[in-house]
């Protein structure tokens, strides 16, 4: 009995540990059908590539490598911890290279799990060539609320020529893009400003990057495409854009200019000549962009009649003022008279008169027809 109750529970563990083995393997193991390169970008300066996968994966890597002519000349690799079925994963890296020579590059990236090499992907471009793209990021400002670009059309000895392109505009932490979307058949005629806000939420004070790709299509030739990135600081930010004051108290409404939920305070400080008389700090409302609240206050006490200086300061996450508003509030007499309120003597009520004048006609009517 001893003995088929061990065998049991030997033939229990082993069927465990199986089953435990034939999941990892299941988790683990992709074909060349199950996650591959599906983009891949590379100029002197930077490089990005896409992955896809159709099921879940882990531990994840992409040797990129630059290299002119036989040698390599940059080696970077990419960490992917975990891929989700269907979801599309972007990398970004720059090269990074001082004096770069003249010449024909190819840039390889080599998808590999487990030790196993997945997909290889090549992408070849040449630097210092005479040749220009037709159209050109002539500057790029990306911020915490979004990202401005204004794209130019080379010109030529023939003037310029309408060029359509489709503009890419990426947001990266670290090396991973969290953000992406893209304006199609942009129409560039001259200096054409465009414009794009994030729609993800930012860490305060962290560093990203806003990279531009535009990609000019053509039907004779590969597509061209150029790439430029820009590092920032995400910050909090908001601006007061309506204040009503006046002898009992103030409102002002604050709408949020950044992707970095701002939490601070609204701060409103009345004072005359010089002298701070009172002094109201209040919670903001979680402000992103786009978003307005409107803060209400009311001071101890009304105002007695006089001019006022009033500041209203909006103090964002780190205590740091992002925007001030300075105004005078002009008191008025309120007409309140406590005499005015008294309660006044028979004598002195206006209607006693009245009301005597009456019973005295009455008096001689009836005087005059009892005779």
């Amino acid at each position: 009995m001893n003995r088929q109750k061990r065998f049991t529970t030997t033939s229990l563990l082993v069927f465990l540990m199986f089953s435990a083995i034939l999941s990892s393997a299941a988790a683990q193991t992709a074909g060349t059908a199950d996650i591959e390169i599906v983009d891949l970008y590379s100029s002197i300066d930077s490089a990005d590539v896409t992955l896809h996968s159709e099921v879940h994966l882990t531990d994840i890597t992409i040797d990129a490598e630059l290299m002119l002519e036989d040698e390599v000349l940059r080696r970077e690799r990419f960490v992917i911890d975990e891929a989700l079925p269907d979801i599309e994963i972007t990398k970004v890296l720059s090269w990074n290279l001082a004096n770069p020579d003249d010449g024909f590059y190819i840039t390889r990236m080599t998808l590999a799990t487990d030790g196993s090499v997945l997909d290889t992907r090549y992408h070849n471009f040449s630097y210092g060539s005479p040749a220009l793209p037709r159209v050109f990021i002539k500057d790029i400002i990306p911020d915490s609320s979004g990202v401005s670009v204004i794209l130019s059309p080379y010109r030529t000895v023939y003037g310029t020529q309408a060029v359509l392109t489709d503009v890419e505009y990426m947001l990266v932490d670290g090396d991973t893009v969290i953000y992406r979307t893209t304006d199609q058949r942009v129409d560039v005629v001259q200096a054409t400003p465009l414009s794009e806000d994030w729609t993800v939420r930012l860490e305060n004070n962290h560093q990203y990057s806003a990279r531009v790709k535009i990609k000019t299509p053509s039907q004779r030739q590969r597509d061209a495409v150029i790439a430029r990135s820009v590092d920032f600081t995400a910050i909090d930010d908001a601006r007061i854009t309506e204040l009503y004051r006046d002898e009992t108290g103030a409102s002002a409404t604050v709408l949020g200019l950044s992707q970095v939920p701002f939490t601070g305070e609204i701060v409103f400080t009345v004072s005359k000549d010089g002298e701070t008389i009172e002094e109201i700090r209040e919670k903001s409302p979680i402000l992103m962009s786009d978003d307005d609240e409107t803060t209400e206050v009311i001071w101890d006490s009304r105002l007695p009649a006089g001019t006022y200086e009033l500041s209203v300061e909006v103090v964002g996450n780190d205590g740091n003022v992002v925007d001030i508003l300075e105004t005078v509030i002009e008191a008025e007499d309120s007409g309140y008279n406590v005499s005015a309120t008294s309660t006044t003597s028979p004598e002195e009520t206006p209607g006693f008169n009245v009301y005597g004048a009456a019973l005295a006609i009455m008096a001689i009517y009836l005087f005059r027809k009892g005779r």
